[in-house]
């Protein structure tokens, strides 16, 4: 009754760009590594504990002039359930410690610390359904925030289901969006309100879905392309990180899958206003329109699958005159299995290699294609 854990990522990426300086090879340059150790423990038919450490480093390096930045970041959990019959108690200590290594700045501060208490109660009887959650946080520089939620559904006929929920938000800004080449030291943390409404039908074969969402957010921490008031007042071409005092979205999902003959299809259309409520102008960066359309099938030991990813436009800049066309994308993908244990995946990224933008003057990928092999021992 015991299961222990161990993890462990590097990943190493040197790419090329353009920059603003002609004829200078600019590249950037992204290491990452991720150690993690996890110990569930099951002492009882009613109780069982998580013990879990990690650690990571993300460090970044932008060539020929040197802007090097390193975070750290340590967390540990220790986290309980009891469970009663039809009802299940949570309650988990929580600690994250961050630590900056950047040498475009000299930070006012390298390190902070973010300790945390979460409790949940949960509890599942026939066509009903209750969610209850609590968490207060303690951060070294922000002081003390205590968020919750509250979520219920309510099966009322065979296939069907509704669902309510309400709940706050915390999230305080990291070292890098205040004390980075980037950063504004003053950023405040965010916190927010979210309320949602949700109709769904399964059966064995189709799946239908509506979900309505109104989410309010204080601060709302976002990057601003430049002129900013960054740190070193390198705001004139960077930008920076910045607050929006008033945001909110709101807006409608639609989701559908439906098994016809030998295909898998399925269809979601996400309907939404990011706005910020000071100016009335579109939240930066953010489309009002989303959509995507997939269909799979089998065909001897091959599964092959197509999708269709949709945007609308957005805009690069908070006062809205500087717009981004909406696109459409077409994906394809395949994959078989290789012996018991091993299978050969196959992937076309944006087939028709179209040119569009989600950042002002920043590049996105064209025809990407990929193949891989994947080992899971059964």
């Amino acid at each position: 009754r015991h299961r222990l854990e161990a993890t462990a990522l590097t990943s190493h990426v040197n790419s090329q760009y353009d920059g603003y300086t002609p004829d200078v090879d600019d590249r950037s340059v992204h290491d990452l590594t991720t150690l993690g150790l996890n110990w569930t423990a099951r002492w009882s038919d009613s109780y069982q504990t998580r013990v879990s450490s990690s650690r990571s480093r993300d460090r970044y390096d932008s060539l020929p002039f040197s802007f090097l930045t390193a975070t750290d970041i340590t967390s540990h959990l220790f986290h309980n359930e009891w469970r009663l019959g039809a009802q299940v108690f949570t309650a988990a200590l929580e600690r994250r410690e961050d630590e900056l290594d950047n040498s475009s700045t000299t930070p006012t501060i390298s390190g902070r610390h973010q300790d945390a208490l979460a409790l949940g109660y949960g509890w599942n009887a026939g066509a009903h359904a209750l969610q209850l959650n609590a968490r207060h946080d303690k951060d070294s520089e922000f002081g003390n925030k205590t968020t919750g939620s509250a979520a219920y559904a309510y099966s009322f006929a065979p296939g069907w289901r509704a669902t309510a929920s309400a709940g706050t938000s915390f999230r305080a800004p990291t070292l890098f969006q205040r004390f980075s080449v980037y950063g504004v030291p003053d950023l405040k943390p965010e916190s927010g309100r979210n309320l949602e409404a949700g109709l769904r039908y399964t059966n064995q074969s189709t799946r239908y879905g509506i979900v309505a969402y109104r989410n309010t957010v204080s601060d709302l921490i976002d990057y601003v392309s430049g002129p900013g008031p960054c740190l070193n007042g390198l705001g004139d071409w960077a930008g920076c990180y910045a607050n929006t005092a008033r945001a909110r979205f709101s807006g409608v999902t639609l989701q559908a899958a439906r098994r016809v003959g030998d295909f898998n299809l399925s269809a979601s259309l996400d309907l939404q206003d990011p706005r910020n409520l000071d100016t009335g102008k579109r939240l930066v960066r953010r489309a009002k329109r989303h959509a995507s359309l997939s269909a799979d099938t089998r065909s001897a030991e091959w599964l092959w699958g197509a999708e269709w990813k949709l945007s609308g436009e957005r805009y690069s800049d908070v006062t809205n005159t500087e717009r981004l066309g909406g696109y459409g994308l077409v994906n394809l993908f395949a994959s078989r299995p290789l012996g018991k244990d091993w299978s050969l995946l196959l992937r076309v990224d944006n087939v028709g290699g179209k040119d569009y933008q989600t950042i002002r003057g920043y590049a996105t990928p064209g025809r990407t294609f990929y193949a891989g092999l994947k080992w899971a021992p059964k």
